[in-house]
Order: structure tokens, then sequence, then C-alpha cells
């Protein structure tokens, strides 16, 4: 399979799949051949837009020219569509949340190790060329170990977001659905996973979490605040201190640099700018992973293993534990 161009399918035809199927079309060598919805009429529509097939997700599965399936339904679906890809013995990326708890996640992961294909959770901040070059300045030591990290990561959800955000039938929350994203982040740029001290939060209305904090204890002595909303203007901002420097990294998500202080004494030097190139649609570093595992025979990608993903299921689960919320479907 080392030249075959990666055809894919997509099951669920939402905002993230309009961005997953831009970011394939991108991509050299891969394809995007079909959408699948609960909705025939968004499929549909999807399927006009980006010039493919618009099939059931029955039929999308059986596809003999699909490889890999991109789940992109709401979070409370992806178990039950990612086991209906595998069993059809499709390569399998799921958006993130993997899946609304570890025990779920556990699941698919013993499904695709059992048929021998590919799995892999869509974090797409974990491939981008930003965030690896922020790795790579922690493990060469410039800022000496990582004693402290704090992280902000919040806003106001537009309008055509806030339905499924507040809805506990689809595992809506904040939790779920951002604080993921610096979780995961931290666990990648330590490279370790973390135990849960404190999390905390404030619930909507309908009873999700609307605005959270958590504490994070990790092996390393690294001691983690995130602070994450979708009712709250936080920004998004990156610092972490360690015991030779610190880095700052606002806008993460979006920015292609950020600045490293080394300690001089007790005051810090001069700030000093790293970057490294991203790209508009970001997703297309994630597009580029998956296929290069596809290629080479890889079942999990060591950008983000599966290990690592339901480590980080079990860390979710705990904070949920913690606020407390569990949904009514678990």
């Amino acid at each position: 399979m080392a030249n075959h161009t990666i055809r894919w399918g997509i099951i669920g035809a939402g905002i993230i799949a309009h961005k997953m199927a831009e970011a394939i079309a991108l991509e050299p060598d891969n394809t995007l051949i079909a959408i699948a919805s609960k909705s025939p009429e968004r499929a549909q529509t999807f399927a006009n837009q980006h010039q493919i097939d618009s099939e059931t997700y029955a039929r999308l599965v059986s596809r003999d020219d699909i490889d890999v399936v991109y789940i992109a339904t709401t979070h409370n679906f992806h178990a039950d569509n990612a086991l209906l890809a595998l069993a059809h013995g499709k390569h399998v990326v799921i958006e993130k949340p993997f899946t609304v708890n570890a025990p779920q996640a556990q699941v698919l992961i013993d499904c695709a190790q059992r048929h021998g294909v590919f799995l892999m959770e869509a974090i797409w901040t974990r491939f981008l060329p930003s965030m690896v070059k922020l790795r790579d300045t922690i493990k060469s030591g410039r800022i000496g170990a990582v004693k402290i990290a704090n992280i902000n990561f919040g806003g106001i959800a537009p309008d055509h977001y806030l339905p499924r955000l507040i809805d506990p039938a689809l595992a809506g929350g904040v939790t779920l659905d951002m604080g993921i994203y610096p979780i995961s982040m931290l666990c990648y740029w330590l490279g370790e996973l973390p135990r849960i001290t404190h999390s905390h939060c404030h619930f909507s209305k309908t009873g999700v979490d609307e605005i959270a904090s958590y504490q994070l204890v990790f092996p390393s002595g690294c001691i983690a605040t995130v602070n994450t909303s979708f009712n709250l203007l936080l920004g998004q901002d990156v610092s972490l201190f360690g015991s030779a420097g610190r880095i700052d990294y606002p806008d993460f998500q979006s920015a292609d640099s950020f600045t490293l202080r080394e300690l001089n004494g007790r005051e810090w030097a001069e700030a000093e700018s790293l970057s490294a190139t991203n790209a508009d649609n970001g997703f297309i570093f994630q597009v580029r992973e998956a296929a290069r595992c596809i290629r080479a025979g890889e079942l999990e990608s060591p950008i983000i293993p599966l290990a690592e993903t339901l480590g980080i299921m079990q860390v979710l689960d705990k904070i949920r534990e913690q606020l407390p919320l569990k949904y009514s479907f678990e």
C-alpha cells in the first residue's frame, strides 16, 4: 500500500466534517469518497458541496473503495459508529474525544486489535508542527524540568455550536469538548499522564459543565492548572515554568510561534521566538499522519498511541467523577 492513494469516508456531516473534508482534499494522495449522515438530506448537501457520494452508514462501511473512516458525529455516537466501521475491517480515525468514557475506549481498542486495523484519535493540535517544536524544546532541556504549567482555554461559543455543547444527551459539556485539548497537549509535551488532585466547575442550566478548572500533578513533579469554558472569554494561552527557563505560547491553537526565556540569575533573559509553520487548515497534519501509518502497516500512531488515548479518557472520567458529571446513558 506504499504508493496507494488513501481513500476516506466520513460518518457525520457537521461543521467539523467539512473541515476534515477540505483537509483531505488538500493533502496529496488522499481522496474523499463518500459521506454518511443520519439525515439523507444533510448527507446529500454535503456530497454535492464536496463532489462525493452520499451513503447510509451501512453502505459506506461496506464499500471496497474506502480504506479509512473518519467519525465526525457527536460524542455520544462515537463508540457505536466506530465499532460499525471496525467490524467491517475499516481503519478508523475518531474526532476527539475518542469516546465518552474509558470503558468505551477500551472496547474500540480491543476491536481494532482483533481486526488488525489502524485506529487513532483525531485531536488535531497534537499533529501541528508548532506543537512538535514545543515538545522538542522541552525535551532539549532548555527550560530545565517543567515545574508549573498554566493553561487558559475558553471563549463564548457561537450560537450554532451551543445546542450541542449544552445537551447532556449528546455528552455535552466543556470537559469533553474543550478541556481535552489542554490536557492532551500537556501529556504530549511532558510525555506522561497526570493524576487529578482537584476538579471544579460551574454547571449550565441543562446540567453540563460550562466553566471548569482542573489541577493535575504529573509523575515528573509538574503541577498544572487548566481553566476552560465555552461560556467565558478566557482566551487561549500556555505558560510553562521550568527550573532553567519558561515558555509562553499565546493563541496556541492558531499561532505558529512561542517565546522562550532562559533564567539569568534571578531574572528572565531576553525572549527568543521559536516557530514552525503550521497551515491554514491544521487538520491536514492528522490526515497526513493517518495516511502514513496506514501505508506503513502501523496500527496506531506514535504521536498519540492508543494507550495514551485510553489513559487520557481515564483522566477525563476522573475529572467528571469529581465535578460530578455523569450522563444518563452511561
